[in-house]
């Protein structure tokens, strides 16, 4: 059963490029991912299904509008007749929870995830008040840190490369999973050892010598070694 991926989004064309380039595109061939772009707008109302306005008690920039994004969310729940069991509602936006190697393995075993794109100065906090009243457990709000974006679309597209990379079939090579930095077996306090390719020689800098011997042993140890602890790092650079 593939994933399914929902953007409400007031630019779809921001993600075709995106999903039709590389290891996305072809686990969308088979079948592994299913994406679906929704632009809110079709939900306004009147003629020029205006999507934002002013903000009450004045401050800059335009304000989406509630309605249509709970409107949105409720369709595409409807439409998908979603169990509760099956989805998140993540909504991309400051806030105390970062995501992380962590949040990336909980949700990549969901069945579907819609992703709330924000733009100009923010959505109607509304839309928030009503996914806490119906759907408390789905509903996440969450950030990619301390920073701001232009919108919704570039942190729900980071969000998504980190969960389907972990999806059977994403990735050919499931063992380069395995050893990687913040892995969830090392409490994600881990850096992956440093890699080599050919040639054995750039500008000066040759590869290893443990690395060219063919002694798996020697060169496991060597990874275990060179592989970097992070909360030793922080102590270090504290210093």
């Amino acid at each position: 059963m593939p994933m399914y991926l929902h953007f409400i989004t007031l630019f779809p064309e921001i993600f075709q490029s995106f999903f039709d380039t590389s290891l996305l595109k072809k686990a969308q061939e088979k079948k592994i991912l299913q994406v679906e772009l929704m632009n809110p707008r079709q939900y306004c109302e009147g003629i020029h299904q205006q999507i934002d306005d002013k903000m009450y008690g004045g401050g800059a920039g335009m304000l989406i509008k509630a309605q249509p994004i709970i409107d949105s969310i409720n369709a595409c729940i409807k439409t998908h007749k979603m169990e509760q069991s099956d989805f998140k509602i993540l909504f991309p936006s400051p806030s105390t929870e970062i995501f992380t190697q962590k949040h990336a393995y909980s949700l990549s075993k969901k069945e579907h995830l819609i992703f709330i794109c924000g733009r100009y100065e923010g959505i109607d906090h509304r839309v928030e008040t009503y996914l806490q009243d119906h759907y408390l457990q789905q509903f996440q709000k969450i950030s990619l840190g301390k920073f701001i974006l232009l919108g919704g679309e570039i942190a729900s597209m980071t969000m998504t490369e980190a969960i389907a990379r972990l999806i059977p079939g994403v990735i050919k090579e499931t063992e380069s999973r395995q050893e990687e930095s913040y892995s969830l077996k090392e409490n994600m306090e881990n850096l992956e050892a440093p890699q080599y390719t050919r040639p054995e020689e750039v500008y000066g800098y040759r590869v290893p010598e443990t690395l060219l011997t063919g002694n798996e042993k020697e060169i496991a140890q060597r990874k275990k070694e060179k592989s970097k602890n992070l909360t030793q790092l922080a102590e270090s650079s504290s210093e």
